[in-house]
């Protein structure tokens, strides 16, 4: 009697190390096969069709017109489905027209680059590297460098104008920092 209350005690987890031992030797049966080619069974090659390898077969698969019309109606990659619409053609009475009216003025190459910016509570200063390698000049909304009015500071961008032309200008984290301007001795 006490033995079979022993026994009882222990028989789950018994059956539970039987369990796992025996998936254990199954896993391990399989491994052998891990790295094994699967073989997949060709069906018979059509009488008078030549047996081309697969990569050959199907480079020679081609849709009928018909369909491929409807593929090329609805392409695969559009979110609408719907094909792009026709770039537009120049109408030739406002193509001579536009040809003969002056440009706009090009505005000045920015010769400058956006090394850093400087905020507090009541202003903001963006710090520009010229490029011909003055040192770094300070710059308010407003003021002006080579032709270019500073409009706006943001976070890590500020906004100039020339004119008609506007372009921003946003801090390259990946650049290093200029060096500190060489200390003057007294």
């Amino acid at each position: 009697m006490i033995r079979s209350r022993r026994i009882g005690r222990f028989l789950p987890s018994l059956l539970a190390g039987a369990v796992a031992a025996v998936l254990l030797v199954k896993v391990l049966s399989q491994w052998a096969y891990v790295g094994a080619p699967v073989a997949t069974p060709v069906p018979p090659a059509a009488a008078g069709s030549s047996a081309l390898p697969a990569s050959q077969a199907m480079a020679a698969i081609s849709l009928d017109p018909a369909k491929e019309a409807i593929v090329l109606e609805r392409p695969l990659f559009s979110p609408t489905r719907r094909p792009p619409p026709p770039p537009p053609t120049p109408d030739p009475a406002t193509a001579d027209s536009a040809s003969t009216k002056p440009s706009a003025p090009q505005p000045p190459p920015m010769n400058f680059i956006l090394v850093g910016i400087v905020r507090d509570a009541t202003s903001s200063l963006a710090m520009l590297q010229p490029a011909n390698g003055q040192k770094v000049l300070s710059l308010r909304a407003g003021q002006e460098l080579d032709g270019w009015t500073l409009v706006s500071i943001g976070i890590d961008s500020a906004s100039f104008r020339n004119g008609a032309a506007e372009r921003a200008l946003t801090l390259d984290f990946r650049r290093a920092a200029p060096p500190p301007p060489a200390p003057t001795s007294p």
